[in-house]
């Protein structure tokens, strides 16, 4: 196996876990997550816990879209992308001066951009500003982060 199907299969992994999270923050903002027993109290499966009560803050959306439908979006492209190497069927290039890039893992590259800096403001905004902790939000970011880290990997 080369190293870059390995990136690509852990990219995947990691994808799957975000989209199992960003999924578990839809059903939250829409209110289908009522003393749900099928997820441990760990990871905030309780009405009233910080994790629930979060995705009712303004917090919870850019430009009035969920958060979460957002990481929906991402982490299918991220999937898509990696399968399909990158291109997405499309046969469009950037060429940079050392090297040439699929179109595609562009737009996937500039998106783990702002999903990372977008995930700092989250944190503080948790920290600073609601004064709560949210198990699965950290995890979000954190696989954001990994994944932005595994684009750079790829890119290089």
């Amino acid at each position: 196996m080369t190293s870059n199907l390995i990136i690509r299969i852990v990219i995947v992994l990691l994808s799957v876990v975000g989209l199992a999270n960003a999924l578990y923050f839809t059903f939250a903002y829409y209110g289908r997550i009522k003393k749900a027993r099928w997820v441990p109290e760990l990871f905030c499966a309780r009405e009233g816990s910080s994790c629930v009560t979060v995705v009712q803050t303004p917090y919870a959306r850019v430009f009035g879209v969920p958060n979460s439908i957002l990481g929906i979006t991402y982490y299918v492209a991220l999937i898509s992308g990696a399968v399909a190497g990158w291109s997405f069927g499309i046969s469009l290039n950037i060429d940079f001066t050392y090297f040439v890039l699929p179109f595609g893992l562009v737009l996937l590259f500039l998106a783990s951009a702002v999903t990372v800096v977008l995930g700092f403001y989250l944190i503080y905004a948790l920290r600073r500003k609601l004064h709560t902790h949210c198990p699965m939000c950290y995890l979000g970011h954190a696989i954001n982060a990994m994944l932005f880290i595994l684009l750079i990997v790829v890119i290089w």
